[in-house]
């Protein structure tokens, strides 16, 4: 028996360590690999490896530009018309912009998961 710690238990430095979509953090990794039945040790930390380094394909970006600012500017009318500063709109619309972000990268690392989990076997 060895004192070494466990790969895949996720420490409080997981929760602040990113991976290369940056959006998620390592322990997200650890918790959705953990998630898939009938893998050995070996292959869940080679998925850990596979889905902190992927990085998703990255397409529409002038759309996806035109859509965030339009909704950080249009957050900014919105707050000016009920009465409120013009940057608490633009942070709530790059809050939006950041929320959409993030369920987007989440759902291609998911695919990814399942892609890799199903080449295992």
């Amino acid at each position: 028996m060895s004192d070494a710690p466990d790969p895949l238990a996720i420490r409080w430095i997981d929760h602040v360590t990113p991976t290369a979509a940056l959006l998620v953090s390592r322990a997200w990794v650890l918790r959705e690999v953990a998630a898939v039945p009938g893998l050995t040790p070996a292959r869940r930390a080679a998925l850990v490896e596979a889905l902190i380094a992927y990085e998703p394909e990255r397409r529409h970006g002038l759309r996806n530009n035109f859509i965030a600012w339009m909704l950080m500017l249009g957050g900014t009318g919105v707050a000016r018309l009920v009465g409120l500063a013009p940057w608490i709109g633009f942070v709530a619309g790059l809050l939006v912009v950041l929320w959409l972000a993030r369920l987007l990268t989440e759902r291609a690392l998911r695919w990814k998961l399942a892609q890799l989990a199903a080449e295992s076997g």
